[in-house]
């Protein structure tokens, strides 16, 4: 092959090259773009306050028929719910009462505090002013009604004992306030002594209780004296004062009647006798009076001497005393490891 057919050949390659690009697509369908939408638009503040105080307001509602029911405990978490979502006085409030109503005197007082110390805009609403001024007022009840538990632990040093109240450390010596109701106090000694009790705090006291840890000492002994038997009375002497007592009764209701008859016969010897002249109507108005007054001091005087004699028969009768009870004696006996009771009767 002469030069110049090489020649012809390289151009009619090239040629074809340029007319038909090697791994030509053209068969293929066209891509088509995907179109990534735009983001949705973030709501604004105004939104999400609307958004959450529609919640705060669904769950106030719920809350709030809760609570006219008596149903305090199950009212007061969703008054709490709604105030995390839409915070408003008026919510902390009714927390604030839903546990007064519940004896969570500490709680209910301290949501009344934050009430009253909610700050207030420039232009407060009416049911704002309305709520602190409530706050206010029932916050002062509730402070009085809280009680307080002083607590001293007898035997060990204070430094030596590890005192709890409901679980929980509590100080040494120092009056605390609690809710009312029942509540468990444990103390602990180093030297393993252990006491427990249970108290009953009413509303409004201060409680003060002694918890003795000295138990493990070696040789204790204690004597227990029982208390003396109340005296008794015999039976005769009570039916006695019983019966003097009714015969007083009856005989003081005697006089009274008669006297009041001799004030109204006094009325018609008044208008019947004039200038000690009387009429037949005024003389037997006359013999009435003097009838019905000598039975009305009768009635007195015997009222007096029954009520004598019965309170001389209480008075001076002789008690007895249950002779069971006399040289009774009980022994607590503490050694070691074991107690032991003993007692003589």
């Amino acid at each position: 092959m002469n030069r110049s057919r090489r020649v012809s050949l390289a151009g009619a390659a090239l040629l074809a090259a340029l007319i038909f690009p090697f791994g030509s697509r053209a068969d293929e369908p066209p891509k088509t773009e995907t179109v990534t939408p735009p983001p949705p638009a973030e709501p604004s503040e105004e939104e999400l306050r609307e958004e959450k105080r529609a919640i705060a307001l669904e769950k106030g509602r719920r809350a709030m028929q809760l609570f006219r029911a008596g149903q305090y405990a199950d009212a007061y978490p969703l008054f709490r719910d709604a105030d995390e979502a839409f915070h408003t006085p008026q919510l902390v409030l009714y927390m604030a009462r839903c546990q007064d109503k519940r004896g969570k005197l500490l709680e209910a007082r301290a949501l009344y505090e934050r009430t009253v110390a909610e700050p207030l805009p420039e232009t407060p609403s009416n049911s704002l002013l309305r709520a602190r001024q409530a706050a206010t007022a029932e916050l002062g009840p509730v402070r009085l009604r809280i009680p307080t538990l002083a607590v001293d632990v007898r035997g060990p040093p204070p430094t030596e004992v590890t005192l709890f109240v409901d679980g929980e450390l509590w100080p040494m010596d120092e009056p605390r306030e609690l809710d009312p109701g029942k509540h468990e106090v444990e103390a602990l000694a180093r030297s393993g002594a252990r006491t427990t009790r249970e108290v009953e705090l009413p509303e409004g006291r201060s409680v003060s209780i002694v918890l003795r840890l000295g138990l493990f000492a070696k040789g204790v002994e204690r004597t227990i004296e029982p208390a003396a038997a109340p005296p008794t009375r015999p039976t005769w002497s009570i039916v006695a004062a019983s019966g003097l007592f009714s015969i007083g009764a009856l005989a003081l209701v005697t006089g009274v009647v008669m006297g009041g008859l001799t004030l109204d016969r006094r009325e018609v010897l008044e208008t019947e006798c004039v200038q000690q002249r009387c009429t037949p109507a005024g003389i037997d108005a006359y013999e009435q009076t003097k009838a019905y007054a000598s039975v009305s001091n009768l009635g007195f005087g015997a009222a007096a001497i029954a009520a004598t004699a019965g309170v001389s028969v209480l008075l001076f009768t002789p008690s007895t005393k249950p002779a069971a009870a006399r040289g009774a004696r009980v022994e607590l006996d503490v050694r070691g490891g074991f107690m032991a009771v003993r007692g003589v009767f």
